[in-house]
């Protein structure tokens, strides 16, 4: 109908609602194919392995993870890799505080260095491993364990490189633990000292150098960034020889290119923006497309409980571990609520809100609609009642309000899940699926379904049929379970 100068407004008919429920019980619904098997590469966590994950690192872990199943399920080839900063001063200072603490686990009354990592996990991580650090000392020293305070003390250096080796270690397998617990999982990690060692951080220096874009100034070596939009040039050796993180960082992003991906994505915390420009331009000066190379940006998070903020955590000292909030809450909605909010935004996590059993709860509203629905179609079978196919149900009887609201948001799911993919940003299908499930709720509530004449029935068990289906759909975009019963 014409609405006004230069508008019409289009109404779909009722059997164009028909044919998109129908589409819903096709295997390839909602999965366009963006990728066509182009090869990404995603970078994230990246956590240096000097003690345990926070829930900022959390929130980078499990919205790199839920843009990497967005990829897979949209057409491409996606690898998921952390990058394990174990060289350079944050080691130094690991080894230093690991040592530190084998001393105290050894009853000798030593304070940590003034720079040193505080909280009492490297303490427990000293104390499990005592003797086996002791004999690893003693066998590289030539000293004793009969007397460890001796032996450490005898052999500071040598005990100090040992036990900060260790530690990192033993850390990284924490991380990967504490990753699990959310069902993030990596498939490569990349050492920066293996990347040292194998001379690729060198050989990547050389060939900027080679071409024009690295110079000597003041003793330093400088890599010439504000040629490539950068506000200035980076220093990537300084004057004693010692090469920059940045310069590590060269050597690391030349590796991902000639690895032949179509697509790098970092997913790096908010405060490390000013740090995209340089990168950007090393990519460029290498010989990559500057275009292929994208940044998420990760905000902090503000935990609190019931309104109050929670800053102090069990172990670490200083901060809330990412452990701590999994087993208070659970992983999935530890991972829906880190999830609720656009990366680059700043967000509020109510640990107290997010084990509410109330429609409050907005992860426990999205999956009790599932389980919801679980529960009527047993309920159904218990009555010999068969869920027919959507091609077979008469889906134009579906004209009460709530059953059109539903019938929409359906329809909407492919475009949501598309632009979803292409922005990479999750929590669009968040939004939607919260949305979803609200006018679900709304229309289980307020329409019978069992009990009415069987067509009608017909129809509003195929449409809770095809919710269901985009709940698991959704859900398992976002790396959530979709329970039979709650």
């Amino acid at each position: 109908e014409i609405a006004g100068p230069g508008y019409l407004n289009f109404r779909f008919s009722p059997r164009f609602w028909a044919q998109s429920l129908v589409e819903i019980e096709r295997p390839d619904f909602a999965k366009p194919n963006l990728g066509g098997g182009r090869k990404i590469l995603i970078e994230f966590v990246s956590a240096n392995p000097t003690g345990p994950l926070h829930v900022g690192h959390g929130r980078g872990a499990v919205l790199g993870d839920a843009v990497a199943r967005l990829l897979e399920f949209t057409g491409y080839d996606v690898t998921r890799e952390y990058y394990v900063n174990d060289a350079g001063k944050q080691v130094a200072t690991l080894a230093g505080s690991a040592y530190a603490r084998l001393l105290q686990a050894c009853g000798v009354a030593v304070e940590l260095p003034e720079d040193g990592y505080p909280g009492d996990y490297l303490l427990d991580l000293m104390v499990e491993h005592r003797d086996t650090l002791l004999a690893e000392i003693a066998s590289a020293t030539g000293g004793s364990v009969a007397d460890p305070a001796a032996l450490l003390q005898a052999h500071a250096d040598a005990a100090r490189n040992i036990c900060g080796g260790r530690a990192a270690a033993w850390l990284l397998e924490q991380i990967k633990g504490d990753m699990a617990s959310l069902r993030v999982e990596m498939q490569r990690y990349v050492s920066e000292r293996a990347l040292h060692d194998a001379g690729i951080v060198g050989t990547a220096l050389d060939q900027l150098a080679a071409a024009g874009f690295v110079y000597e100034k003041d003793g330093a070596r400088w890599f010439a960034s504000e040629r490539f939009g950068d506000e200035k040039d980076r220093v990537v050796q300084r004057t004693g020889g010692e090469l920059t993180y940045f310069a590590a960082d060269i050597g690391y992003h030349q590796q991902k290119l000639a690895r032949g991906y179509d697509e790098l994505i970092d997913v790096w915390g908010a405060d490390h923006h000013g740090y995209i420009p340089r990168v950007a331009a090393a990519i460029e000066a290498l010989g990559g497309a500057r275009d292929k190379f994208q940044v998420i940006l990760v905000q902090l998070v503000r935990l609190t409980r019931g309104g109050e903020p929670v800053r102090m955590g069990k172990r670490s000292g200083e901060f809330v571990t990412l452990r701590e909030v999994v087993d208070e809450v659970g992983a999935d909605a530890t991972r829906f609520f880190f999830l609720m909010r656009k990366g680059d935004s700043q967000l509020e996590f109510d640990l107290a809100l997010a084990t509410k059993q109330s429609s409050e709860n907005p992860v426990f509203y999205v999956q009790y609609a599932h389980a919801r629905i679980c529960t009527l179609f047993k309920k159904a079978a218990d009555a010999g009642v068969a869920v027919p196919a959507a091609a077979d149900a008469p889906l134009e009887r579906l004209r009460e309000a709530e059953e059109q609201a539903l019938v929409t948001l359906l329809a909407q799911f492919p475009d949501v899940v598309e632009d979803a993919a292409v922005e990479r940003e999750p929590h669009r299908i968040v939004f939607h699926l919260i949305e979803l499930a609200a006018a679900f709720h709304r229309c289980y509530n307020r329409h019978r379904i069992l009990d009415v004449e069987p067509e009608l029935r017909a129809a509003r068990l195929v449409l809770a049929a095809l919710v269901r289906r985009v709940l698991q759909i959704g859900l398992g975009l976002l790396g959530l379970q979709a329970p039979e019963s709650m």
